[in-house]
């Protein structure tokens, strides 16, 4: 396939064809960056083509051939041609016939039909989850998980919300948490991942992670161990590793929600998770008001009514159930 031919990619295949060609410039990269972030699903299509394309790298040569080939016909594939150009037209071409046929891809179709789970709470819910393997994960409020469990790994994507795993043990299947903007990897260990609409954070409590975000061709990567933590905000930039006190990053756990000198705006925001009508901070100049307290995540709307005795605030009930947080 000549580079002309792909002058103006507009599908996960052709990108795909594109850059892994060895023949990319820093114009193909913006674009391509551009094309992948105007929409979540060209993101999400890339990403399910080079898991495949990663599964045909696992397999031997000969069945890779008996796969593409008709049932039956004599291999006609031309002389000299690369396990690599052969492998990444099968990604390309399965990738393709998927999105033909409006079938998702699965990453790893490869291998046997994975075991899946979705795991959901709602606002205010709180649940815990043992899976397959023995790994347990608790989920806080307003997360959806999905869990997708395979012969040489096991997968969690938290598509939003905040979870703590309590990972089993398995140096044959690394534990992976896809959370959009970067991913965790383990064998075994306890930590806690949060994902927001802008950003992600780990924190972990006992073992080591390794946490990996921005572009494929240029990734970051921290390791991180006890009492560690990192975040990743839009745009793929990674925090450096910072101390954490996972006790209290994960005092939900125990109905509890934990803070130490954090500004009002921040204070809000956190009781909000757990709201059914969002409360609303109308005085910015007590924006960067610093508290302290520790409350009830099970019941909400006692820490909206504590908020005069910690903070100069007085609270506007709507009839809707709004709560406006105005200077006393």
């Amino acid at each position: 396939m000549c580079h002309t031919d792909l002058e103006h990619p507009s599908d996960a295949a052709h990108w795909f064809a594109r850059m892994h060609s060895g023949q990319i410039t820093d114009h193909d990269r913006q674009a391509f960056e551009a094309w992948r972030n105007a929409d979540p699903e060209h993101d999400r299509q890339y990403r399910n083509l080079s898991y495949l394309w990663q599964a045909t790298s696992a397999l031997p040569e000969q069945r890779l051939r008996d796969m593409i080939e008709p049932h039956g016909m004599p291999h006609r594939t031309r002389p000299g041609i690369s396990r690599r150009k052969f492998g990444l037209g099968l990604a390309a071409g399965a990738s393709a016939l998927a999105m033909i046929g409006g079938i998702a891809v699965n990453a790893w179709w490869l291998q046997q039909p994975p075991d899946t789970l979705t795991l959901i709470t709602k606002k205010g819910e709180r649940r815990q989850a043992t899976l397959p393997d023995g790994s347990v994960l608790f989920l806080n409020t307003d997360t959806i998980a999905v869990m997708r469990f395979y012969e040489d790994q096991r997968q969690i994507a938290l598509q939003q919300g905040e979870v703590f795993f309590e990972v089993s043990t398995d140096t044959a299947r690394p534990f992976i948490v896809d959370a959009g903007l970067g991913r965790v990897t383990v064998t075994g260990t306890r930590f806690n991942v949060r994902r927001d609409a802008q950003a992600m954070q780990v924190s972990v409590a006992s073992g080591s992670v390794r946490v990996q975000a921005g572009n494929w061709w240029n990734p970051r990567e921290h390791h991180l161990t006890a009492d560690q933590q990192t975040r990743v905000v839009s745009g793929h930039d990674m925090d450096n590793v910072d101390h954490a006190n996972v006790e209290n990053i994960a005092a939900w756990m125990r109905g509890k929600v934990v803070f130490n000198n954090a500004p009002l705006t921040y204070v809000i925001d956190e009781m909000n998770r757990y709201l059914d009508m969002p409360a609303r901070l109308e005085a910015p100049q007590l924006a960067r008001h610093y508290v302290s307290g520790v409350f009830s995540v099970d019941d909400p709307q006692a820490m909206i009514n504590a908020l005069p005795a910690i903070a100069p605030v007085r609270l506007d009930r709507k009839p809707d159930g709004r709560v406006s947080i105005l200077p006393r």
